[in-house]
């Protein structure tokens, strides 16, 4: 896989904005990043990003909402540099087809095995899709934190862990799948997607090495600034360590969905939640620190903001 796309631009300290939006249903699983602009001009457009692309109702109405809101986050953009669906799960890839109509389509990465993607309902027309734009897999037990697959203008993404059961083709595709980084000065954003608890708690070594020094190559989890966890967890990925309130960290629960039972007793829709840890150095920061300080800024319940903010005031702004 591609390293980089673009210039990587640590060493200034004058971020720019970026933004991460969320489709705006409850039952629907689909982020769109846009990295920032950067300050050189022969660096090209920053890249776009997808992660997932699905709704568990899986209904015409729910993807026309769907790509309404993503026409929107790409402001005018026509392209979609890089795709990553997480594992094969309908919920998470079942309108990919018709929201990216007409849309060019650059890189597509997937967890676990392509041939999985043509098992699930109505899955035959994605898996020729995903055939015919050369998607990639990733190799068992695939670590990836020592080197991002996009990395633009100071901003980082990287697939954390794929394939965990150390076997592709398992049928246990929760736990194969795609666990995503994003890095943007001291914001860190975590795509757990439906992974269980103990693979979240099986990456604690590997995020957090002891001997590491701090930096985009040694710990880019480390405990300093924020980091939001979204994910739609199986079990209690979203709440067990490295991610949950344990430890140090300030804890806030910035949204929540458990689906409801129907009228025959089964849970509909699909479970997720969204949490924001805080290093609780910032409760104590003086106003110029804070000042300096990347934080995330709610530009709407589902759209997020990464950059530095003029109020002097650390944490979240409504």
């Amino acid at each position: 896989m591609s390293p980089h796309h673009g210039p990587l631009m640590d060493g200034n300290p004058a971020r720019k904005p970026a933004k991460i939006v969320l489709t705006d249903a409850k039952d629907t699983t689909c982020a769109v990043i846009t990295f920032p602009e950067s300050g050189d001009q022969h660096a090209g457009a920053p890249p776009t990003v997808m992660i997932d692309c699905g709704s568990s109702r899986g209904t015409q109405e729910t993807a026309e909402k769907m790509r309404a809101t993503v026409l929107r986050a790409l402001a005018g953009r026509k392209r979609i540099d890089h795709v990553f669906l997480t594992h094969p799960d309908s919920s998470h890839c079942n309108a990919l087809l018709p929201v990216t109509r007409g849309l060019e389509i650059g890189q597509v990465s997937c967890g676990g095995d392509l041939r999985q993607y043509a098992g699930l309902q109505g899955g035959g027309e994605l898996h020729r899709w995903l055939v015919g734009n050369s998607a990639r897999t990733f190799p068992p037990s695939f670590r990836g934190l020592s080197t991002p697959v996009v990395s633009f203008a100071g901003m980082r993404l990287y697939v954390l862990a794929a394939n965990s059961t150390g076997n592709t083709g398992s049928s246990d595709a929760d736990a194969n799948g795609c666990v995503l980084l994003l890095v943007y000065g001291s914001l860190r954003v975590v795509f757990l997607g439906d992974v269980p608890g103990s693979v979240a708690t099986g990456l604690q070594a590997e995020a957090f090495p002891a001997d590491a020094a701090d930096g985009h190559a040694g710990r880019p989890l480390a405990s300093r600034g924020q980091m939001l966890v979204l994910g739609h967890p199986s079990a209690d990925g979203a709440y067990g360590w490295p991610w949950g309130p344990e430890g140090n960290h300030r804890y806030t629960l910035v949204r929540e969905h458990n689906p409801s039972a129907s009228e025959g007793g089964s849970a509909t829709g699909h479970a997720h939640a969204a949490v924001l840890l805080a290093d609780p150095s910032a409760e104590g920061a003086s106003a110029a620190e804070a000042e300096e300080k990347d934080r995330f800024t709610f530009t709407s319940v589902d759209s997020w903001t990464a950059g530095p903010q003029p109020s002097p005031t650390a944490g979240l702004s409504a």
